[in-house]
């Protein structure tokens, strides 16, 4: 039998060849001429960040391959006396595309029906259209009685709205201890088998709150953008996998998850979702716009709940960039991505590590730490080359492309598939995702959703601080690298006399 290759292998193999070649032109480095601090400090970095990735690889191999198998094996076993009482789901539908929400509808229906079990499908809609989209497709299906449509129509207020009230809807069913709750964005399609195959995970894991699943994207714009996606996704898998074997998650994601029913038609949880906020030190209180799916992790994090990984169900999730520009489009979604991040990271860290496994708290920790040492290096570097020329520069350069093909080369134990562009989009992720993470770190009231053009009220409320404490953080994050690498000198003269 004939293992055929990953897809992309051979354009991949012409880039190491690329780089190979590149490295045995360098011309050699006098490392007593001023690199020796720069070879140190990226050195220790790279020891640093490198194994703690590493560490995330390994026990993400381990819970694919040795724990997730166990619990599988068990669902396996005896599948239908592990199945709910019902099934909800709730889907959110706002602006677009026909085509798009059609595959969605479609599927959920298909997969209500195909479950064998008591669904309801509940749609929060905002449009006539939506609605009628909704019933055309259940009409056409045909299915049985013990799959429902509930059409819910509510005011263009933003997803936690819609979210608020199909919670609500679903309340007043008064649903039984063991029902579930499936929410899907309406850019998500579900895949056969999504629904019997998450669900009996609840009953083998009774501490369990919520789970979310594999995803792979639908990207029909630009090759970059398709290998992008792909990319974060792969990346997505790894992490998932890693703190899964920990029974608990970083985010339990919009585009597809499932939970206790008695979780979130709680009121408490309701209302949180609806109205969840941020008390800052600078910028006062400020009501959450985005990050649905951070607010929901970190009430089932605080309640003591477990949450889980499901690698082997994936989701259809279909992508589109928000504009023409990849750099534009990129960047605007990472401001929203790790704007939600950061809003809810640093009351998760508050719980303490008593609170979840150590591991995960460190995980949620490392989150902050790693908007600096991302850009450790690269500044380094430039200073360096600036005071030493453009030889520490190009082995710099060199460096990041190695480092980043190994990088590549483990994500295909994610996805069977890898790209030339991998390397440069893992590098462009770690320095300008670094740079968007500094910029949305001090302008935490900032929010905008991508498709809605909803943006927060209090936007922009103190852009003069925000830039003040922004360019300091900034100035000295440099001049303490540039101490550390023997770029920059201390000025003990003026230190004595003002002290």
């Amino acid at each position: 039998m004939t293992l055929a290759l990953p897809k992309g292998s051979l354009s991949f193999a012409a880039f190491i060849l690329v780089l190979f070649t590149l490295f045995l032109y360098l011309p050699p480095i006098d490392v007593q001429d001023g690199a020796g601090a720069f070879i140190f400090t990226i050195g220790a970095l790279a020891l640093w960040r490198y194994s703690w990735g590493l560490t995330h690889f390994v026990r993400a191999l381990f819970y694919q391959h040795v724990t997730f198998p166990r619990w599988r094996k068990r669902i396996d076993d005896s599948a239908e006396n592990l199945m709910p009482s019902k099934i909800y789901m709730l889907l959110t539908t706002y602006r677009i595309e026909p085509n798009v929400t059609y595959k969605v509808v479609n599927a959920a229906i298909n997969e209500a029906i195909d479950s064998d079990l008591p669904c309801t499908i509940v749609a929060s809609v905002v449009e006539m259209a939506d609605e009628l989209a909704y019933r055309q497709i259940f009409e056409e299906l045909m299915p049985p009685d013990r799959v429902e449509l509930r059409i819910i129509r509510i005011a263009g207020q933003g997803k936690r709205s819609a979210l608020a009230q199909g919670f609500k809807a679903i309340s007043r069913d008064m649903p039984e201890d063991d029902a579930l709750v499936v929410v899907i964005d309406g850019d998500t399609a579900l895949t056969q088998g999504s629904l019997r195959q998450c669900a009996p995970f609840f009953k083998t894991h009774p501490k369990l709150g919520g789970l979310t699943t594999d995803e792979t994207p639908s990207a029909t714009q630009s090759a970059l953008a398709n290998d992008w996606y792909s990319l974060r996704f792969s990346q997505r898998h790894m992490q998932m996998s890693s703190l899964s074997l920990s029974k608990r998650v970083m985010t339990l994601t919009g585009r597809m998850s499932i939970y206790r029913a008695d979780i979130v038609t709680h009121p408490a949880f309701i209302d949180h979702m609806l109205n969840d906020s941020l008390d800052h030190w600078r910028l006062g209180r400020f009501k959450f716009l985005t990050g649905d799916d951070k607010s929901s992790l970190f009430w089932v994090l605080k309640q003591g709940f477990e949450q889980i990984y499901v690698p082997d169900v994936q989701v259809l999730a279909m992508e589109r960039l928000p504009e023409a520009s990849f750099v534009k489009s990129s960047i605007r979604l990472m401001k929203r991505w790790y704007g939600n991040m950061l809003r809810t990271n640093a009351r998760i860290l508050k719980l303490g590590p008593w609170a979840m496994p150590f591991f995960v708290w460190w995980s949620f920790l490392d989150q902050r730490v790693s908007i600096w040492t991302a850009l450790a290096g690269p500044t380094i570097a430039i200073m360096l080359t600036v005071q030493y020329g453009w030889i520490v520069l190009a082995y710099y350069l060199v460096w990041v492309a190695f480092v980043r093909t190994i990088m590549s080369l483990m994500l295909l134990t994610s996805r069977y598939e890898i790209s030339w562009r991998y390397p440069f989009l893992l590098y462009y992720g770690q320095v300008v995702g670094a740079f968007v993470k500094t910029y949305v770190l001090f302008r935490m009231d900032q929010q905008s959703w991508t498709r809605q053009k909803i943006e927060s009220d209090t936007f922009s409320a103190k852009p003069i601080g925000s830039l003040v404490m922004h360019s300091l953080s900034l100035l000295i994050f440099v001049c303490v690298l540039g101490v550390a690498t023997n770029v920059l000198a201390l000025p003990y003269p003026a230190l004595r006399s003002f002290f």
